[in-house]
This record gives structure tokens, C-alpha cells and sequence, in this order.
């Protein structure tokens, strides 16, 4: 009997061993299942409402542009908020010199990370990204930031061939480059930090110029992909109202082929999975703690406003103009100390000008014209109208060195004024009157970006300006359109992309006068005033004549030779902290011709949640997100539940092809940028 009772004991207690046991093993398994399905969090942000290219060689006449691409990008070296050069895609740097062979190289060994498709950045992306802007017919300024590299200056000229230029893919994770000669190693890798020498990948890139246009033709390489971007077609006969709905910004010039417009009304960046991690072995959070930034373009100011107010949106990168002098978000601001840009107008000295007489007249070409229409703008009148700006007192912005070392920086080193900033319409008028220009025989145009409510508003104020002078001017207000460009690889239109025709007239050198973002291509002054010079203009060659390429010059058309021979004294000396003097003097004659006129520097302002932990801010002025997280996520998540569903019926949700989600239900299940706030919901009707 004892051995029977003690056997059942013996049972039960296995039995219960096992359901402890048991338990824990479905606690854990519980635990590690749920570990698994917290993705990361959605932060609401508001980063700006124009990204319809987001090639990074190409995001240099757009502040916030470049911003945005700069998380979806990395680069070779980073520069930190105390504008050190750190590195980032490279794990470690080797530099060898054979004086006696003239040979000088240097090695860059890559990390191990992955593009958001999963294959490895490779040396080859570099290589590629590189060459193409190296290429004898392509046209990008950022191509001088290259030259060092032997046969590369030769290459852009034609006097080499691309497969020529040193570098080269020693092995996947291993670039190899080789200089014309000793040069300063460190200016070098301070150009490295430029967004606009990111790798790319060739069979990416090269199937199409709208590449980076949408999430299913791009990949991307730094912690960020995009992960959606909704654009609204509208009919020509409704596009005012559809604009009313969104966002009261001016209207276009030109519409697409079928007479419909284009505006972005929302997107979506999400965290590349494979950045910095392994998929199989690593946490998903390991290198990028937000799981999306979700972005909504078409909010009004005062929707903004309140969505800030209530605590749902983290981050506000580029402040709209009329939240700029007062208000919650206005008094929460924070302005860098540095600029990386200046606003500038082009002044196209090819473009023949309606005088009244049948073959016009090339009104910029004239020195004294271009001094003219400087003098007359009323700097501070804009900084007053845009608010987070300086009158530029030069084309190099503020933030950009004096030599290759943040201890000392261009704008403060730099003893020189120049008298064409200063607004003096007398002196204008009196210019005019030398070159024997009547004003009001000449009827031009100012193009702007349409979508760009700063850069319009500051358009306004100079084309007043210069009506003042006498002249018949009027902005040029053009943006984007319904994409008319055939893929051959689908041999069909995408319809959902946009071509933007304000890029493309700015691009082409198709207009009379154009306003934009004169970006810094890195910290360097050398990359700034560089591309004036015909030799590193980076414009393509003109091959019109197969026996002999010609350099051409910068886009404007200004072709000095005194500041080409200076910019060649420049590039030749190899000591950097001997440069300086000579910079001085080539911004000089710059701001005496004025090819390119300086209106204001644009000063980055930001608003940021105090529930918004972990961000990071480089030198550049770029928020990283990397390591972003909002403490409280909870409350964040019931403030965004909150106000969509008080403010449902005010609010305009769409999705790709115009299906728009009129019931509050169906919104609840759909994917779009405030979905993030009903996940519980959709959890409990599995």
C-alpha cells in the first residue's frame, strides 16, 4: 500500500514538475514571441512636405531635401557635432607612399553592412557611385571633390577613360585608391563626409533616372529606407480645390500631358533592417531603435499646431512660414549656430532677354546688371519674412571651415565685405544707367519652386524689388507633374511618381533667373566656390567637335579667367592650411561678378519633444533618428488615438490611386501614417 502511494506521490509530482516546467517553457516562448513582434516604435515627425527625388547627388539645392536623404544614405566618414571626421561605412584606413615610385594610396576597409535589400555594401558601390559623377558627359559640381584621385580630373575631360581612374575594388570590403600625388589626407576624408559621394548601386541606379523617386525602384544604405510615399494626381479643372484641402501653397505654371498636377500628401521612412546587423542573429532593434517615421505633408498650419500641442508629433524639422513669429511651435524652436547653406539666385547669362526688339538681349551677361539686381534686394526685409535666416554677407555659409579643422571657420577668418550686398537702390540705379540698361524694356522671370513656400515668399520679395528698379519681373512658379517618362523595363509610364519641373529647368540651365539652396557639399570652402571655375564646373564636356572635348562652364555661364587661373593655383597647392588666402580672394571676385547672387543664410530651426530621447545631431545640422525612442510611448500612442478620432472628419487620409478612406472603420485597418495608433485595435479583432 505505502508503495503504491508513494508511486502516485512520485507521479503527481513529476507531473507537476512537468507543468512547471511546462509553464515556464510557454512563459518564455510567450516572452520571446511577444521580444519578437515589438518592432520598434513610430515616431510622428514632421520633416518637410518636398521630397520627390531622393538621389543624393542631387540633393544640394534643397536644405530640408538633403536632410531626408541623409537618413536613408550613408557615407564613407561622418563629421560629428564638433565637426571631427569619425568614420561610418569604413571600419579602418591605411595610407602607403612610395615617394621614389610617385606613388601614394590609400585603403579603405569596409565594415559589414547591407543595403535594405539585403546585399552587402561593397566597394564596387563605391566604385560606381564615383564614376558617374566622374563621367566625361554627366553634370554634377560635387565631381571636383575627386580630383586628387589620379586620372580622375583627366576622366571628367575626356583625356582618360572612366576604367583609368584610381580606384579599384582590391577585394568586396576593400577600396583601393591611388593619387596623382602627396595631397593633404585629411582634406580628403573631411570630402568623404559629402552626402554626394555616397555609394550607389549600379544595377539600381542605372535602369532609370526616376530611380529614386519610390520605395520599389531605390535601396538604401544608411539606417532609414523609404517605406511609402503617396503623391495626389488632381485634375487641372479641381486643383485648386485639392489645394485648398491640403495646404494653400501657389499654384504651377505647367501642368503634365493629360492637364493634371501632382502634390505629395504623405510618407513613411522604416528602419533598413539590414543596416549594421545580421538578420538571422541580431536583434531587430540593434542598430536603429524607430521602427518607422511617419510624415504627413498635407496638414495645415493649424492641424500642425494642434497635433504638436496634443503630443503627437515628435520632431519638427522645417517649421512653416506662418508658425515662424509666434505660437507654441515658434516658442519651442531651437536655431543652430552654423548655416551649410545660403539662398541664392542664378543669374543665366546665356539667356537672351525680351527687350522689345526681335532678337532680345543676354541682359545678365553684364557685370554691372547682376551688381545691380543685387544691390536692390532687400535682405533684411526677407530675413524679417522668413525669420529663421541671416543676411549672407557671402556665398560661403557659416558653418564651413576656414582650412580642414572646425577650430577655425571660413565666415569668421574672412576680413573682406563686399559692396553689392549692402542694398543701395541709388547706386543700382546708377549701375543701370553706366551699361546703358533702360529697365523697363526688359521682361524676364524669376523661377521658383511652386511647393516651397519659404523660397516663394522670398521670390516675392525680390521680384518687388526689382520691379522697383524699373523692371517688368514676375516669379516663376513651378513644381511637379504627372510623370510623362516611359520605363522600359515595365515599358510603361509609372503613374506613381512625379517629375519635377522646377529640378529639371535648374538641372537643364533653361532659365532666366532661378532662386534655390546653394548647399555645401561638405565643410570644405574649396567644395563651395570650386564649381564657378570652367575646370571644376563638373559640367559635362561639350562634344560637339569628336576631335576635341571642350570644358564647359559653370551653368550660369560665367567663365572668368582670372578666377579659373585662381581656382587652379588653389587645387595645385596640396597644403591645406596654405589655401586660405586664396579662397579668401576667389569669393572675392565671385561676390564682384556675382554669376550667382547670395540672399540669406538659411538657419537650421528645429522643435523637438522633451519626450523624444536618444537623437542625435551631427555637424551638418542632420537629426540621425538612429537611436531615437519616446519615453511614455503609451501616452504617445493615446494622444495620436485621441486627436484622429476628434478630428477624423477634418483630416484627409489617402492612399496610392485615390482611394480615399472616407470611414473612420476602414481607416482603422489600412496602412497609412496614423494607422500606428489603432495596432491594438487591429490586434484584438485577430
Amino acid at each position: 500500500m505505502m508503495k503504491r502511494i508513494f508511486a502516485l506521490l512520485l507521479c503527481a509530482a513529476t507531473l507537476l514538475t512537468s507543468l512547471v516546467f511546462t509553464g515556464c517553457d510557454l512563459s518564455s516562448d510567450k516572452k520571446k514571441k511577444e521580444k519578437e513582434e515589438d518592432k520598434g516604435q513610430y515616431i510622428t515627425a514632421y520633416l518637410t512636405d518636398n521630397v520627390y527625388d531622393l538621389d543624393p547627388a542631387k540633393a544640394y539645392t534643397n536644405e530640408a531635401l538633403a536632410n531626408v536623404v541623409s537618413l536613408m544614405f550613408d557615407t564613407l566618414f561622418k563629421l560629428d557635432e564638433n565637426g571631427k571626421v569619425k568614420k561610418s561605412l569604413v571600419e579602418e584606413y591605411v595610407i602607403e607612399e612610395n615617394e621614389a615610385a610617385g606613388e601614394y594610396t590609400m585603403k579603405l576597409y569596409l565594415k559589414d553592412t547591407n543595403w535594405s535589400d539585403g546585399t552587402a555594401v561593397s566597394a564596387n558601390d563605391i566604385v560606381y557611385a564615383w564614376k558617374r559623377l566622374l563621367e566625361v558627359d554627366a553634370n554634377y559640381e560635387a565631381a571636383s571633390l575627386l580630383f586628387d584621385i589620379k586620372n580622375a580630373r583627366a576622366a571628367k575631360e575626356g583625356d582618360a577613360s572612366i576604367d583609368d581612374v584610381g580606384i579599384y575594388p582590391a577585394e568586396q570590403q576593400m577600396l583601393e585608391i591611388n593619387f596623382e600625388g602627396k595631397i593633404d589626407y585629411d582634406q580628403f576624408l573631411l570630402n568623404l563626409t559629402s552626402l554626394a559621394l555616397a555609394p550607389l548601386r549600379d544595377d539600381i541606379v542605372s535602369k532609370s533616372d526616376d530611380w529614386a523617386k519610390k520605395p520599389g525602384t531605390m535601396v538604401c544604405s544608411g539606417p532609414f529606407k523609404l517605406g511609402r510615399i503617396n503623391m495626389k494626381t488632381i485634375p487641372e479643372e479641381k486643383y485648386f480645390d485639392a489645394l485648398h484641402e491640403y495646404k494653400d501653397i501657389n499654384g504651377f505654371d505647367q501642368i503634365g500631358q493629360d492637364g493634371s498636377k501632382q502634390i505629395i500628401t504623405d510618407f513613411m521612412l522604416e528602419r533598413n533592417i539590414y543596416y549594421f546587423r545580421d538578420n538571422e542573429e541580431d536583434r531587430l532593434k540593434k542598430s536603429v531603435t524607430p521602427y518607422k517615421i511617419t510624415v504627413d505633408c498635407s496638414l495645415t498650419e493649424e492641424q500642425l499646431t494642434a497635433m504638436y500641442e496634443a503630443g503627437m508629433v515628435m520632431y519638427i524639422a522645417d517649421v512653416p512660414l506662418a508658425l515662424r513669429k509666434e505660437g507654441a511651435i515658434a516658442a519651442d524652436v531651437e536655431i543652430a549656430e552654423k548655416s551649410f547653406s545660403t539662398n541664392s539666385i542664378y543669374l543665366n547669362q546665356n539667356a537672351v532677354i525680351d527687350n522689345g526688339t526681335e532678337e532680345g538681349a543676354k541682359l545678365f551677361a553684364d557685370a554691372k546688371v547682376r551688381q545691380a539686381l543685387s544691390l536692390a534686394i532687400d535682405r533684411n526685409a526677407i530675413v524679417d519674412a522668413i525669420v529663421y535666416a541671416q543676411a549672407a554677407t557671402g556665398l560661403v555659409p557659416t558653418g564651413v571651415f576656414e582650412t580642414s579643422s572646425a577650430k577655425s571657420l571660413f565666415r569668421d577668418a574672412c576680413a573682406n565685405t563686399y559692396d553689392f550686398l549692402s542694398r543701395d537702390e541709388a547706386k543700382a540705379a546708377a549701375l543701370l544707367a553706366e551699361a546703358g540698361i533702360k529697365p523697363s524694356q526688359y521682361t524676364f522671370e524669376l523661377t521658383v519652386a511652386a511647393y516651397d513656400e519659404v523660397h516663394c515668399a522670398i521670390a516675392d520679395i525680390i521680384v518687388e524689388n526689382w520691379k522697383a528698379l524699373g523692371f517688368n519681373v514676375s516669379a516663376k512658379k513651378i513644381g511637379t507633374i504627372t510623370n510623362n517618362d516611359w520605363y522600359k523595363y515595365t515599358e510603361s509610364i509609372p503613374a506613381d511618381i512625379c517629375d519635377d519641373l522646377y529640378a529639371e529647368e535648374l538641372r537643364a540651365g533653361t532659365f532666366q533667373a532661378i532662386i534655390f539652396d546653394y548647399v555645401a557639399y561638405s565643410a570644405d570652402p574649396f567644395s563651395v566656390l570650386a564649381p564657378f571655375a570652367k575646370p571644376f564646373s563638373g559640367r559635362g564636356m561639350d562634344m560637339s567637335n569628336p576631335d576635341e572635348y571642350l570644358l564647359t562652364p559653370h551653368i550660369t555661364g560665367y567663365d572668368s579667367e582670372e578666377y579659373n587661373a585662381l581656382m587652379e593655383k588653389i587645387y595645385a597647392e596640396k597644403t591645406t592650411a596654405n589655401r586660405a588666402a586664396d579662397l579668401f580672394e576667389a569669393e572675392k571676385i565671385l561676390m564682384n561678378d556675382l554669376p550667382v547672387i547670395p540672399v540669406v543664410y538659411n538657419l537650421n530651426a528645429t522643435v523637438t519633444s522633451s519626450k523624444l530621447r536618444g537623437e542625435d545631431i551631427n555637424y551638418y545640422n542632420v537629426m540621425s533618428f538612429q537611436k531615437a525612442k519616446i519615453g511614455s510611448y503609451n501616452k504617445y500612442l493615446e494622444a495620436g488615438k485621441k486627436y484622429v478620432t476628434d478630428n477624423f472628419s477634418e483630416l484627409k487620409f489617402t492612399e496610392c490611386n485615390e482611394c480615399a478612406y472616407t470611414e473612420f472603420e476602414l481607416f482603422k485597418t489600412a496602412n497609412t501614417v496614423y494607422s500606428q495608433y489603432f495596432l491594438d485595435e487591429k490586434e484584438e479583432k485577430k
